[in-house]
């Protein structure tokens, strides 16, 4: 799973980012603490079991099967700021090796923004690898998901990207654009139940 990115909110926040575990006991208090209303955690794992209301089972299950890494390496000052193109293009040369390193090959990104999908191109091609582009035929709002494949040194990893599930993400229609490419990645903790619509 590739978030985006964090921001400074204040008092606490340099404590914990001058830890090296510093994202990981942010993501831990948000995704583990399962009662904890957190958009971007609480919607992708509703998209990704088709339910309201996964079962806490499936949320340790779900988290406990994935990796988390932001794009963006550094804090961003606030809420507001947009992360830039040379701060997307770092994070994509970083994620390439993390995901030789990790064995990754394939990938959910959150957001659409062209500037990031544009770094990634760019960091391919800085790499010399080579990739296929599409965008996915199903329309999800406005908003149109796309898929890139890449190959680099035959290894091959399957990225798609979706909405930025911490606002205006409706979980019942990214959830079969999910299902779609990852259909069996995420069968865990059990059965997957059916959205109560």
């Amino acid at each position: 799973m590739l978030g985006e990115s964090v921001y400074n909110w204040g008092e606490g926040f340099d404590a914990r980012y001058q830890r090296t575990d510093g994202l990981r006991e942010t993501h831990r208090r948000h995704a583990l603490n399962y009662r904890r209303d957190s958009p971007y955690v609480r919607n992708i794992e509703r998209a990704v079991y088709r339910a309201p209301s996964p079962s806490e089972d499936q949320k340790r299950a779900f988290w406990s099967s994935v990796a988390y890494h932001n794009l963006v390496l550094e804090p961003l000052a606030n809420i507001k700021r947009r992360p830039t193109y040379d701060q997307y293009l770092n994070g994509w040369r970083e994620f390439f090796d993390l995901a030789r390193l990790m064995a990754i090959d394939q990938g959910i990104v959150y957001g659409l923004e062209s500037k990031k999908v544009d770094a990634l191109v760019q960091a391919i091609k800085l790499r010399g690898a080579a990739y296929t582009q599409i965008r996915l035929p199903a329309k999800v709002g406005r908003t149109q998901p796309r898929l890139i494949s890449i190959s680099d040194d035959g290894r091959a990893l399957k990225l798609l990207f979706i909405r930025h599930p911490s606002a205006f993400f409706s979980w019942r229609r990214w959830a079969p654009v999910i299902r779609e490419h990852f259909s069996s990645q995420f069968e865990v903790a059990g059965k997957t139940p059916e959205s109560t619509a």
